[in-house]
């Protein structure tokens, strides 16, 4: 199937929203068209179309925010597995989770949360391995997608835009066009791309264009399977099959990346960006020391001061229960923690737990926890986050 046939979800999803015109397919056709980018011809596999069904205008107790992944079913066919290459369908992760726009309010609606900033989990554009043509169209797809939720739900929804990395060139034209025509409030980026870590040299150019925007820019980092090409076979480097990558080796992946930004020192040349860390760093605030202590020991003092200040906490999986008592131990400002979570791909009764442990976590006062839900968020985005 052609992915230009996939671009119906996006036409459905938009027409429920006002003042759209009914030539959106064109209009996608058109700007992808423009940047250069085949919709029409880049094959994938056969796939479900999504469906939006529209929601009842509600008003939920809470004026809370929290990231969380969207999962069409179109991609879920295109990407069977939480990480992975799409052609080989495999990736060792968690197989994607049924997902759509009623179910994800209601989870809204059950824990008291009102707004999502949506952004697509593991593999996002990195489905197809090595293919450029693919992966460009994917990112787009992806974006048109997200950003007809934004749309639809203007109440409830933002996005993170998926970028086309390691293809710098290209995913500099998405990153311009997600944010300044699609509306997107930032951008969701792999712990890797391609085997690629994020302070790779060749996303020095990737890491000025979204500087030069202009303002703050938010980046949200989600870690994905470590990816080792050789021979032009991809393959995953997880060394501990007994337990899939997503429990473990996803919280490597993020002390990588991390580590990685610090050492090239992407974080210091880059001032107008800031970070969104997952499962609160996972295994990154481990690290810092033991790296930052007994090697590049000149770059410390001036890292850890941006970890307090552009860096931002996100509470995803069960953190509270203890984790989080270490990476406050760096004097992370609490008001740089962020509720978050893993939903669709951690139960609702999971996550409902996760949320208890933080509304009992005795490090946090009553108003740092109402601010964790909700003013953080406000801080952080500013006046990006816009609600009718």
């Amino acid at each position: 199937m052609k992915f230009g046939l996939l671009i119906s979800a996006t036409v459905f999803a938009a027409r429920l929203a006002h003042a759209v015109p009914t030539s959106i397919a064109d209009v996608i056709m058109s700007h992808a068209s423009r940047d250069g980018i085949d919709l029409s011809e880049s094959n994938t596999p056969r796939t479900t179309r999504a469906r939006l069904h529209e929601s009842e205008d509600e008003e939920l107790e809470t004026s809370s925010t929290f990231t969380a992944h969207a999962e069409p079913d179109w991609y879920r066919n295109v990407a069977p597995f939480t990480g992975g290459n799409a052609d080989r369908n495999d990736g060792g992760g968690t197989p994607s989770p049924a997902w759509n726009v009623s179910s994800h309010l209601d989870f809204m609606d059950t824990i008291g949360i009102s707004h999502s900033v949506l952004g697509f989990t593991s593999p996002s554009a990195n489905a197809f391995l090595g293919d450029k043509a693919r992966t460009v169209a994917l990112a787009r797809l992806i974006n048109e997608q997200l950003a007809a939720y934004a749309r639809t739900y203007p109440d409830s929804f933002h996005f993170f835009a998926a970028m086309p990395l390691p293809y710098t060139d290209e995913a500099i034209t998405e990153l311009k066009y997600a944010v300044t025509e699609l509306g997107a409030v930032g951008v969701a980026l792999m712990s890797n791309h391609e085997g690629h870590y994020l302070g790779y040299d060749s996303f020095t150019p990737f890491w000025q264009a979204m500087d030069g925007l202009g303002g703050r820019q938010v980046v949200y980092v989600h870690p994905t399977t470590p990816w080792l090409n050789i021979n032009e076979t991809w393959i995953p480097a997880n060394p501990y099959s007994d337990i899939d990558e997503s429990r473990m080796e996803f919280y490597m992946e993020t002390a990588r990346t991390f580590i990685d930004l610090t050492l090239k020192q992407t974080i210091h040349n880059f001032t107008n960006t800031h970070f969104v860390l997952p499962h609160i760093g996972g295994a990154f605030p481990t690290m810092i020391d033991r790296v930052l202590k007994t090697v590049h020991t000149e770059l410390y003092e001036s890292s850890l001061e941006i970890f307090r200040t552009r860096f931002w906490w996100d509470s995803a999986s069960p953190t509270y229960f203890h984790q989080i008592n270490g990476l406050l131990a760096y004097d992370i400002p609490k008001a740089n923690l962020l509720y978050g979570t893993d939903y669709p791909f951690i139960s609702a009764a999971v996550t409902a737990a996760d949320f208890d442990s933080i509304m009992a976590y005795p490090g946090l006062s009553d108003e740092e926890k109402e601010d964790l839900l909700s003013n953080n968020y406000k801080i952080l985005f500013g006046d990006k986050l816009h609600f009718q």
